[in-house]
């Protein structure tokens, strides 16, 4: 069989590449062919989008006509192994994965990875946290009754979703999706509630460590606020 020489050279090139982003990225290449052939847009989305039945928690969530303490007002520890991104990446870098409107989030990263992220310019497949809050200025008593409808939407979209905690001001909630497992725990401080999100993208972690981190990270912001 003849190869013409252009077709030579790309093949060439991309085998290298190959071979290079092993070497250069380890950390990166044990799942290569599954984050290869994912979309990445979609994973984009899934770890920023707004959860659409948020306005339907609040309809169902007892609130009274009441500030809640002020985001800026809230200590916001970091649980050990984390950093908060903007202190360590420029914001192009987090803006490469980063939806717009939701740069108003904090998101934080393995501190043992900056390095790497910063030579790869991109945020797009790391184990990461998202910290957000509702932007609502209604005071809530507590998270209860909220399971149910959260399970009910989460299944209609094709999730396998559990439940890992649900007490007065938590609410952790595991979801798997096309193999890629994320989660979510709402924490009730002084009547606003925060949500610590995280996608395991480079499929690196797990189920469990996700559990771990978010009540770890949830005991740590109650704690902080006391």
């Amino acid at each position: 069989m003849i190869i013409n020489k252009p077709l030579l050279t790309i093949l060439t090139m991309l085998t290298c590449t190959y071979v290079q982003s092993s070497t250069q990225y380890p950390g990166l290449t044990n799942n290569y062919d599954s984050v290869l052939k994912a979309n990445i847009n979609d994973l984009r989305y899934e770890f920023n989008k707004s959860d659409d039945y948020e306005i339907e928690w609040f309809k169902k969530a007892t609130a009274v006509d009441k500030k809640p303490i002020s985001l800026s007002d809230i200590n916001k520890p970091v649980l050990t192994g984390f950093v908060k991104a903007s202190d360590y990446l420029d914001e192009s870098v987090i803006s490469k994965f980063a939806l717009k409107t939701d740069l108003d989030g904090i998101i934080y990263v393995l501190k043992d990875r900056i390095g790497k992220i910063k030579n790869i310019g991109s945020l797009s497949c790391e184990y990461k946290v998202k910290l957000n809050d509702y932007h609502v200025n209604r005071y809530y008593h507590n998270l209860k009754g909220l399971k149910d409808p959260y399970i009910k939407f989460m299944i209609s979209k094709g999730y396998e979703a559990d439940v890992f905690i649900d007490k007065y001001n938590l609410l952790g909630i595991t979801k798997l999706q096309k193999g890629y497992d994320s989660g979510s725990i709402r924490v009730l401080i002084k009547g606003r509630i925060l949500t610590l999100s995280i996608f395991d993208c480079p499929q690196t972690e797990g189920k469990e460590q996700i559990i771990k981190d978010l009540t770890e990270w949830s005991e740590l912001l109650i704690k902080a606020n006391q």
